[in-house]
């Protein structure tokens, strides 16, 4: 393949804009219906252990098709799944709003799972495939604060909708968003020669890129606690007395969006691991800072810490995935990056649920657990990576 640094500047800017525009405007919608999910379930009378059981219905439908997409994106190309994805999504959207039952709005969050496996790989990586290589680290960031951005003001605009129009503002908002993305994904160019033509060859590379697996395994033990977070934060936040926990969700982003522009060049310039590894144990401390919050200030504080960690880390294991794979498997390596990080929140939402109840809705037990997760993460990492990784 042709790496994008020999194409022309304006080309290859012009192309990163336009799936940066459509990246933001997917993670938008889904950051919008996210945080209202799991109390549109209690609405229906779900226990935490029914919350986080639905939640990772998503979860874990995305997880196991990542592994078909990440095949068959490198094949057939890298726009049918961002199209098809988008427009699955769309339907899963109106499909919570008219599902009348927990049961009914089963198969929407399966269909939710396998449009969001499409899209979310498929424009990872167009970006990967579009970036120059030598500014791979600080583009991918940038790549990332599309969903930033959508992180931190989704959550605050979901809220908004709920308390003016109710649940139906709420999906019916998301839902505009993405029918503009459905449009927007057709005119979205893909880089000549991002198509594989050979055939694998042993049968276990049809299942997993090895010399990606590390950073895939890593995020895992991070998204783990955002699983954990995204499900039960807006319960937690309330009862300490949070009437609006999308601005939570807001300040985390916000400060994820802020670690991106710094942590990219720094990973470039100098190491992943350099950005990685402090990452990493500012997302672990934000957990105990959750664990053991009386008030909304410490709430705030969890919100920072988390952010710039999680801006820092996750991205950067991306971009090491995108390093250690040849660029005609590129497509399966950001599939399994994302399979592993899909599976992290799927485990989490689903364990952390089972663990509120088991505890009568212990959140500080709960987090605890998510620190602990997040230590053997950062422990994992620092064993397994080499110095320049």
């Amino acid at each position: 393949m042709t790496e994008s640094e020999t194409a022309e500047p304006e080309k290859w800017v012009k192309d990163f804009l336009l799936t940066w525009i459509v990246r933001f405007n997917f993670f938008f919608s889904h950051h919008v219906t996210r945080p209202l999910l799991p109390l549109y379930l209690v609405s229906f009378g779900a226990s935490s252990t029914v919350v986080g059981a639905v939640i990772a219905v998503f979860t874990i439908t995305s997880t196991v098709m990542r592994v078909p997409v990440g095949l068959y994106i490198d094949r057939l190309g890298r726009k049918p799944f961002l199209f098809y994805g988008i427009a699955l999504f769309t339907v899963a959207n109106f499909g919570y709003l008219w599902a009348s039952s927990i049961l009914l709005i089963i198969p929407f969050r399966i269909l939710h799972g396998v449009g969001w496996s499409g899209c979310t790989t498929a424009i990872a990586t167009l970006a990967a495939d579009i970036v120059p290589r030598k500014r791979r680290g600080e583009l991918m960031g940038y790549a990332g604060m599309a969903s930033s951005l959508a992180g931190s003001l989704g959550p605050v605009a979901g809220f908004a909708l709920y308390n003016a129009y109710g649940y139906p503002g709420v999906f019916w908002g998301a839902g505009a968003l993405l029918i503009l993305a459905v449009f927007l994904s057709k005119i979205v160019s893909e880089p000549k020669g991002s198509i594989a033509s050979e055939k694998l060859g042993h049968w276990s590379e049809a299942l997993l890129v090895r010399e990606a697996l590390m950073p895939a395994l890593a995020v895992a033990f991070v998204s783990f606690g955002i699983g954990g977070t995204l499900t039960f934060l807006p319960i937690y936040a309330i009862s300490l007395g949070l009437k609006n926990p999308g601005l939570w969700f807001a300040v985390f982003a916000l400060s994820l969006l802020i670690s991106r522009p710094i942590a990219g060049p720094l990973s470039d310039r100098i190491s992943r691991r350099a950005v990685i590894v402090p990452g990493l144990i500012l997302h672990m401390s934000s957990f105990l800072l959750l664990a053991f919050a009386t008030s909304t200030n410490w709430l705030w504080a969890a919100a920072i810490l988390g952010g710039f960690g999680v801006g820092s880390a996750q991205p950067a294991l991306m971009t090491l995935s995108v390093d250690q794979t040849a660029p005609q498997r590129r497509g399966q390596s950001m599939a399994q990056y994302q399979c592993y990080y899909d599976l992290g929140i799927g485990v989490g939402s689903l364990f952390l649920g089972v663990l509120l109840d088991l505890t009568e809705q212990s959140f500080t037990l709960m987090f605890l657990t998510t620190a602990v997760v997040s230590l053997l993460g950062l422990c994992y990492y620092s064993t397994h990576s080499g110095a320049s990784a």
